[in-house]
């Protein structure tokens, strides 16, 4: 403990004084009274906070095994810790689109992992994940086809773009389930 003579819990007209036997001034900065109480404050002016900070040693007191497992303990923030991937993450924690941490199917289906640049860009453009159910994607592609329709859309010559992008990709992708063992048909 510092060697600051210590006078606890001085008020004056609701201000705080210095927490140093003594002084007036009033006490604006606190500094934690013990390791085992660092949210309880004494309050000292300027110069008496930073006499108490040169003096005070956090691990004052500790030796040999305890004070190697407050170290161990502070380098993790005081937070247990565990070690990395440790079990199989849920569902809820994560969108695995590629069906990384699928760990039934990990050997079997290695070609849904392996999708090419333009099978993940046309997966994209038709706004889903990479699915095998063929009436998924058809279901997609009739909405967005409706959405970004020229007739529908005064004859918009970026929603016909969009549209064109919209047909090749479906075509990709039927293609890609096709050679990939799926009978899909447009």
């Amino acid at each position: 403990m510092p060697e600051i003579q210590l006078d606890n819990d001085k008020t004056e007209n609701g201000k705080k004084c210095c927490a140093a036997e003594g002084c007036l001034a009033e006490g604006i900065y606190p500094a934690p009274k013990s390791r085992h109480a660092l949210r309880d404050y004494l309050w000292f002016c300027l110069e008496h906070v930073r006499a108490y900070n040169k003096s005070w040693n956090y691990y004052e007191g500790l030796q040999g095994a305890a004070l190697e497992a407050e170290i161990r303990r502070a380098t993790t923030w005081e937070r247990p810790s565990w070690k990395f991937a440790t079990g199989k993450p849920s569902e809820e924690m994560l969108k695995d689109t590629f069906n990384l941490f699928d760990f039934e199917n990990r050997e079997c289906g290695q070609r849904e992992q392996t999708l090419t640049p333009e099978e993940k860009r046309a997966w994209q453009i038709m706004r889903m994940t990479p699915v095998k159910d063929l009436e998924q994607l058809k279901k997609q592609y009739k909405t967005l086809a409706k959405e970004n329709h020229p007739d529908r859309n005064g004859g918009d010559e970026k929603a016909e773009e969009r549209l064109k992008e919209i047909n090749l990709a479906y075509d990709l992708i039927c293609k890609s389930l096709n050679v990939s063992g799926n009978n899909a048909t447009s």
